[in-house]
């Protein structure tokens, strides 16, 4: 723990953020009791969720976690961040509770509980069968998460959140939410953390809004499967594969589909399958519109896009050095098996560290200072746009000496289709 961060400070965020949930929670729950019209969001399957009187125990750790957090906190920043994203959570579900009340419409199994009675009559005293979506548990739960996730070595770490993914499907169990409740918990939460963000990383961002997106698939999935099982099958596999998307640039992975040699294997093919299509889509529909699919921007180096077959065995031979820097779609085979092919894979509209850009310029360099007169180098993205652009003109800049706006207007002179990207200069 942190010293620096005074135990009164602590107690101090921690009232005001306890006083502003007993006020907002109490506050529409009462509205709600009061509102004629509260009505109940129910799926059909939610009828085979069963009633697990044990579960009240992860459910009822909701509060402890509440307070505990608030010491788990290494620093002023993160203790800040904490209160931040509890206190907006609050008052957003808050403004949900008494826009649209929703009312919990399942009746718990009215049987002897034992020691676990105490719990029960808790809620049945304190909480309400109103205040639904979002459900608050849920949103706190992701906040809890966040910082164990930080805050914890991997041992405790696995322990914990295990245990907070109990509490989570707990709020089904025990019969205090319904399904539609846990997915604008999660919408929200994903509104939470873009809003207040533990770091300003663009892959950071971009990857929450695939999760953001990916739930809205989900909750199709849901709506669905009530009238057309098919569809949400389809929009089940989509949710899956954004998820699966949204983790990858949450992580900065952007070798989570290609292998080394520039080929995506049979199962990624399968499960990416709605991804790999919708961008393979994309780049048949732009480069239809393309004048040329390669520019040389200097002797011998050429900036262009993924190439097409009939263009690929046009232009590629064993004396061009390709440098695909694309992460999301398979590089041509005859590529792949008659140039010198180098994969660097990078994440789409994505940021890019300053140690992977120097791998890339490196390469570049010893190429073009070994290169003979029947030799090419191609650079190339998806679409020829931006990062093929980007490490294009930072590899003019180093061979020519010259200032980095120079550098953008020799290339994009001579490549029309540049759109420079100039938040990967930070």
């Amino acid at each position: 723990m942190d010293k620096k961060v005074s135990m009164t400070k602590r107690f101090s965020l921690l009232l005001l953020s306890y006083t502003l949930f007993l006020i907002i929670y109490n506050s529409s729950a009462w509205y709600a009791l009061h509102f004629e019209k509260s009505d109940s969001f129910v799926f059909s399957f939610e009828k085979y969720i069963p009633f697990i009187s044990l579960m009240i125990i992860p459910y009822m750790t909701s509060g402890l976690f509440f307070t505990l957090v608030f010491f788990f906190c290494s620093s002023e920043k993160d203790l800040m961040l904490l209160t931040k994203r509890l206190n907006f959570t609050t008052i957003v579900s808050g403004l949900f509770f008494f826009l649209f009340p929703l009312k919990y419409s399942f009746f718990k199994p009215d049987s002897d509980f034992g020691i676990l009675n105490h719990f029960y009559q808790f809620l049945v005293t304190w909480d309400s069968n109103y205040n639904q979506a979002p459900s608050l548990h849920i949103g706190y739960a992701c906040i809890f998460w966040s910082v164990i996730n930080k805050e914890f070595k991997s041992g405790w770490k696995t322990i914990v959140k295990v245990w907070i993914l109990l509490l989570g499907i707990s709020t089904l169990t025990v019969y205090q939410h319904h399904f539609i409740d846990i997915i604008t918990a999660l919408l929200l939460s994903c509104v939470t953390f873009f809003v207040f963000p533990e770091n300003k990383e663009r892959n950071y961002r971009i990857g929450i809004v695939y999760f953001f997106t990916s739930l809205l698939f989900l909750l199709g999935a849901a709506l669905s499967v009530e009238s057309e099982i098919i569809y949400g099958i389809l929009s089940l596999w989509i949710s899956i594969v954004l998820f699966l998307i949204g983790n990858a640039y949450s992580n900065s992975n952007s070798q989570f589909l290609k292998k080394k040699d520039g080929s995506i294997n049979i199962l990624n093919k399968i499960v990416f399958f709605p991804y790999l299509i919708t961008y393979k889509i994309i780049w048949l529909y732009f480069r239809k519109k393309s004048e040329h699919f390669a520019s040389e921007i200097l002797p011998q180096v050429y900036l262009g896009a993924r190439l097409k077959s009939n263009q690929a065995t046009n232009f590629i031979d064993a004396k061009t050095y390709v440098i695909d820097l694309c992460a999301e779609t398979e590089e041509n085979k005859y590529v792949r098996e008659n140039a010198n092919y180098f994969s660097f894979p990078f994440l789409d509209i994505g940021s890019i560290k300053r140690e992977e850009q120097q791998i890339v310029l490196n390469i570049l360099s010893s190429l073009y200072e070994t290169i003979k007169p029947d030799e090419k180098i191609f650079i190339h993205c998806l679409m020829g746009y931006s990062r093929s652009v980007f490490f294009t003109t930072l590899f003019v800049k180093n061979q020519l000496n010259i200032e980095i706006d120079e550098a953008i207007t020799i290339v994009t002179q001579k490549h029309s289709q540049s759109i420079f990207p100039k938040y990967l200069l930070d």
